[in-house]
Order: C-alpha cells, then sequence, then structure tokens
C-alpha cells in the first residue's frame, strides 16, 4: 500500500488543495441546498397528486425554514455530495504513475568541416585510376564520404581562404550539405591565398553562442595550408581552440612533395601540403592529423573523429507515465448512478 501511493503523482496536485474549499462550501450551502430538495419534492407531490395550475401556487406559501422531518437526512446527502466533490477534485488532480523507462537519448555529434577554398586546389597531384583529379574534387569526395556515414550527426560547413564564410551551420540536413558542397569551387569565393588562422579565429566566433551553452563541436579543417598568410598563426588560433575546450582535426589534402607535381606546364607554381604545419595545429588544438591518401586512411580520419566529436546528453531520465484519472472519473459517475436509482428500488417505491 505503501509503494502504491509513493508511486502516485499528479499533473495538477492543486486540485487537491482546493478540495477542502470545495467541502466548506458544500457545507455552507447545505442548507439552502435543503431548502431548495424539500421544495422539489414537494412539486414532485403535487403534481402525482394531479393538482391544477392554480394550486401549484401553494408552494409559494411554503415555510421558509424547512421543517427537520421535511427532508431527511442532512447528513447523508452531505456526505453523498462530499464523497462527490472528492472523486471529482482527483480527477482533475490527473493522477498518474510511473512506468517503464525509456531509453537514453543517443549520443550525438557536432562537427565543423572547414574547407579550404584557395587557388592551389585546383592543383592535379592525385592519381585516380590512372587519371590526374585536382584537390578541389578530392575534398568534395573525402566530405561527402564523412556525411554519407555521420548520419544522426549535426555539420557546419565553412569555406575559407582569405574570407572565411559558413555556407551551412550546424544541422541534421545533410542533403542541404551534399548541395552546398558541390557548389564549392577553388578562388570563386573566398579569395586566391589560405588564412587557416584566421578561418579558425572566425569559426570560434561564429560558434561563441553554442560554447557559452556548453555545447563542444569538433573542427575538422580540410586544406594543403599552402603558402598561408602569416598575420595570424594558425598554431596559435589552433591553440585557442583547445583553450575553448574544442578539439581540432586536420586533414592535409594534396601531395606531401614535389613527386606529385603534374609534368604538364602550368602557370600555377606547384607547391605540396604542409605537412608539418597542419601536424603542429592539430596538436596544439587537440586532435590529431591525417592525410586524404588512401581509403583505409580517411576510414581512420572519420573513426577517429567520431570517436572525438561524441558528446553523451545530460538528461533526467524519462518515464512512461501511465494515466490513472479514468479510475476517480469511472467511480464519480458510478456514484451518482447508484444515488439515483437506489431510492427507486426501495419497496413501495
Amino acid at each position: 500500500m505503501h509503494k502504491l501511493i509513493s508511486d502516485l503523482h499528479f499533473d495538477h496536485p492543486a486540485a487537491l488543495w482546493l478540495l477542502p474549499l470545495s467541502l466548506l462550501v458544500l457545507t455552507l450551502c447545505l442548507p439552502w441546498l435543503r431548502r431548495s430538495l424539500y421544495r422539489w419534492s414537494s412539486l414532485l407531490e403535487l403534481q402525482q397528486h394531479h393538482y391544477r395550475h392554480p394550486q401549484l401556487q401553494l408552494l409559494n406559501t411554503m415555510p421558509a425554514t424547512t421543517p427537520a422531518s421535511a427532508y431527511p437526512g442532512l447528513l447523508k446527502h452531505w456526505f453523498v455530495y462530499a464523497v462527490l466533490f472528492v472523486l471529482l477534485h482527483l480527477t482533475l488532480a490527473q493522477p498518474y504513475r510511473l512506468g517503464e523507462r525509456l531509453p537514453a537519448p543517443p549520443q550525438y555529434r557536432d562537427i565543423v568541416f572547414l574547407v579550404d577554398t584557395s587557388v592551389s586546389m585546383i592543383l592535379r597531384d592525385y592519381l585516380v585510376a590512372g587519371q590526374r583529379i585536382d584537390r578541389m574534387r578530392m575534398v568534395k569526395s573525402v566530405l561527402h564520404h564523412f556525411i554519407n556515414q555521420l548520419t544522426g550527426s549535426r555539420l557546419s560547413l565553412v569555406a575559407f581562404s582569405e574570407k572565411t564564410y559558413t555556407l551551412v551551420p550546424l544541422t541534421t540536413d545533410h542533403a542541404l550539405l551534399q548541395y552546398q558542397l558541390q557548389r564549392l569551387e577553388p578562388a570563386s569565393l573566398t579569395g586566391r591565398r589560405t588564412d587557416p588562422g584566421k578561418a579558425l579565429l572566425s569559426t570560434l566566433n561564429e560558434l561563441s553562442s553554442r560554447l557559452h551553452a556548453g555545447e563542444k563541436p569538433v573542427l575538422v579543417m580540410l586544406t594543403d595550408a599552402n603558402r598561408p598568410v602569416r598575420d595570424i598563426d594558425p598554431r596559435i588560433a589552433a591553440a585557442l581552440v583547445k583553450q575553448q575546450g574544442l578539439r581540432l582535426y586536420t586533414i592535409a589534402i594534396g601531395a606531401g612533395s614535389q613527386a606529385g607535381k603534374e609534368k604538364s606546364n602550368s602557370n600555377l607554381i606547384y607547391q605540396p601540403a604542409n605537412i608539418k604545419l597542419l601536424a603542429s595545429m592539430a596538436l596544439a588544438g587537440g586532435g590529431q592529423a591525417f592525410r586524404a591518401d588512401s581509403p583505409a586512411s580517411l576510414q581512420q580520419a572519420l573513426q577517429t573523429i567520431q570517436a572525438g566529436a561524441q558528446q553523451p546528453v545530460q538528461a533526467e531520465p524519462v518515464f512512461i507515465r501511465l494515466p490513472l484519472y479514468y479510475w476517480p472519473l469511472g467511480l464519480a459517475l458510478l456514484w451518482v448512478l447508484l444515488w439515483q436509482t437506489l431510492p427507486l428500488l426501495r419497496p413501495g417505491k
């Protein structure tokens, strides 16, 4: 019994606190109710004796104070109404008990992809199926692969070179991400040279409201770090990322040496990816550095980033609510039914 009471909860407990007030009003109104019921019973008696309309005015001459024997059982009627009030107040309080616990919400991931769109991304130092492809095409392939495997995660897409633009804020709309990803072109939006340090600071400023809310997205920078602008040292910016409680992962795009240079003539001076700088940035940012040189390395990068981006949801346990209001409501209806039918079942009625 104690466990049954302890498991009982109410959506609107104020309805129970108002019960004493209802009982008080009932007690004060009983004399008026008694007179009204007496008059009503007298009216029924007159109708049973087939009195005509002029004689019905006799009701107006009845004494204002009803004789004690005129309507029996004042306490009995108070009890009948009191039980009904109690059941109705219990119904309005919306009682319920807790059932099975719902599964905890899954861990989620917030990942911000920073994509280098400087002019060096047109260099074709990747060889796929015997054909040369440029760095931007490799970036799109890498991100397409990542987005497909990060179902349910919130992802963001940021394009940078000399300037930084957030193309897609954190969202679970992966179709939008794929669409915006295909629109990326080298040196068409953000400038010709790359500035990873400025990109990191701009992204931190963009995420400031989320950081204040306790969210900790992971930053993943895909770049060749080719001849970066040195107004802001990218390693210092990466250290600031770590200081804010975030992690920075870098993925080097492009060959790591002059061996990847295309033999055909090009007006653009060939520069390999700055592997050393990217490794230093990842170390300062509390993450790891990877290279987009093989499917195996990309899969390893994805697994590492997924593990580092996982954020458990801190939530109170949620249980299935089993409503119980229909029990007092049903008892109230049954109580009224018995109240109205039992007098009819008495002998002589």
